[in-house]
């Protein structure tokens, strides 16, 4: 009896250490971490699953804008709300689609200095933040309907972290 104690106590010992070792690190020629690391930078970021209501808000000195944005399959729904501190705002809504890539494609329709505008937005909701694409704006048929310029030259360059909605 005492052997197969001994025996059990011996095998459990040597499972766990087992556990607890790394393997060994092999060195292939053909990939170095330099060959990594840029593997990683180049896989796509998984789209998120982004379906129902989400509410993200960003604060800049005093200024502020706040999203609200409803997703249902590829239709998109939303409010902004552009506050800068002491000046005229925008509050309006958005509505557009979810294509392929996760990117929303949207238009924001506005009220701004009593004047109703729209403009194409492009957002993309990454890592619990809301990212909206700014580029040079134009009025091309000059009937406050502004559509990008050149929209493969717009950055994703704004970010509103995800909140809470009230």
């Amino acid at each position: 009896m005492k052997t197969n104690k001994f025996s059990l106590v011996v095998s459990v010992a040597i499972a766990l250490s087992a556990c607890n070792t790394k393997p060994a690190e092999t060195t292939d020629a053909a990939t170095t971490p330099a060959d990594s690391a840029q593997t990683a930078a180049a896989a796509p970021a998984p789209v998120p699953a982004t379906d129902g209501r989400m509410c993200f808000f960003t604060a800049d000195n005093r200024d502020t804008t706040t999203v609200s944005l409803t997703i249902t399959g590829s239709e998109v729904t939303g409010e902004m709300v552009w506050n800068p501190y002491q000046k005229d705002g925008a509050v309006g809504t958005l509505k557009g689609t979810k294509n392929a890539a996760g990117e929303l494609d949207l238009m924001y329709s506005y009220m701004i200095e009593g004047s109703q505008q729209s403009e194409t937005k492009i957002m993309k909701i990454e890592n619990d933040q809301l990212l909206i694409k700014k580029g040079m704006l134009e009025d091309p048929k000059n009937d406050g309907n502004m559509r990008y310029k050149d929209v493969s030259k717009a950055v994703f360059s704004q970010k509103l972290a995800k909140t809470d909605c009230k």
